[in-house]
Parts: C-alpha cells; sequence; structure tokens
C-alpha cells in the first residue's frame, strides 16, 4: 500500500476547496475516472512535467495532458462532446489544487495546451504561494499566540509599546500611520 505524500490530492481536497466543491457532481458522476486523474497527477514523475512545463512557459496541463487524455475511463468521457465540457473544467481545478499543493500560485492567465486533443487552454502558474494565503493566516496564528502571552495587563502594556514603537518606525520612514 502506497502512502500518501503532503503534495498529494485526492476527493478529499476536491470537497475541501471552495472552487472545487463546485464541481462536486462530476466527481460523483465520474469515480473512475477522477481516481485515475488523481493517481496520474500524485505521480512523482508527472509533478515533475507538471512543473516543467510552467518553467518551459507552458500551462502546467501541457505537462501531463497527453497521458490524461490517453487514460481510457478519462476519455470516455472527453469524447462524449458537450457532457464532457464540465468534466474538462474539472480536470483544471485537480491541476490547480496540485500545483498549489507543489508550492505554485494561480497567474490569472492561461496558455494554450498545444498537442492535447480535447484541451485548447489551462491555467498558468508560478512558484510561491498565492498572494497572503500562508502571511495572513501565519499572522493570524502569531497574533493568537501572543494574546495568550502574560496577563491582561501585561498584554495592554507590551501592545501600547508595540504600537508606539511601529508608529515611531512608520514616522521616521516617511510612511503613514
Amino acid at each position: 500500500m502506497e502512502t500518501a505524500t503532503r503534495s498529494d490530492i485526492g476527493a478529499a481536497d476536491f470537497y475541501a476547496d471552495p472552487h472545487a466543491a463546485k464541481y462536486q457532481g462530476e466527481l460523483e458522476a465520474h469515480p473512475d475516472a477522477f481516481q485515475n486523474l488523481f493517481e496520474l497527477l500524485n505521480l512523482p514523475a508527472n509533478e515533475q512535467r507538471l512543473t516543467d512545463a510552467e518553467m518551459h512557459n507552458l500551462p502546467a496541463l501541457a505537462g501531463v495532458v497527453r497521458f490524461i487524455e490517453a487514460d481510457p475511463a478519462i476519455e470516455r468521457i472527453l469524447i462524449s462532446g458537450p457532457p464532457g465540457f464540465r468534466f474538462r473544467q474539472s480536470v483544471g481545478v485537480a491541476v490547480k489544487l496540485k500545483m498549489a499543493k507543489l508550492g505554485w500560485r494561480s497567474t490569472g492567465r492561461k496558455g494554450a495546451v498545444k498537442g492535447a486533443s480535447h484541451f485548447t487552454k489551462a491555467e498558468r502558474f508560478a512558484p510561491g504561494p498565492a498572494a497572503g494565503d500562508d502571511y495572513a493566516a501565519g499572522a493570524l496564528a502569531a497574533i493568537d499566540a501572543v494574546g495568550q502571552i502574560g496577563e491582561h495587563s501585561e498584554r495592554q502594556s507590551t501592545g501600547r509599546a508595540l504600537m508606539d514603537a511601529l508608529a515611531a518606525t512608520r514616522r521616521s520612514e516617511g510612511r503613514p500611520f
């Protein structure tokens, strides 16, 4: 039995993500195809192909699209015409979730997926976490942790001292506070 790594994605990730959850119906209608998709995206060689594609100025999907389109369970859905459209969108969402787990962020741009039979454009990614995601979560956790230190009066006086120091620093730099 294989063990999941930190970058593996699966159905639970789909349900947990607000955007991906909109494609829950596709996930439930085609469980075998999604299982195959997740297995393809979780292969270490394909993780490398996803990131290599972006490094070569191609959408991440371009690195693995031939494997996705070659899977019989997935291909049956893709060739079904209009019913396959929503599934194609959900493949893009799965790639987006995978790239986020690999430490990449969406750029908001799309690029052509050359050589693909069923995909024309796909999301582009850049290295690094999504803007503000990790920083905001870390900052809130730090504030919560500081709020538990010492007595109430100590927290108040420390808070005042920190705010005074911050205000003085910003004034000396000519920035508003």
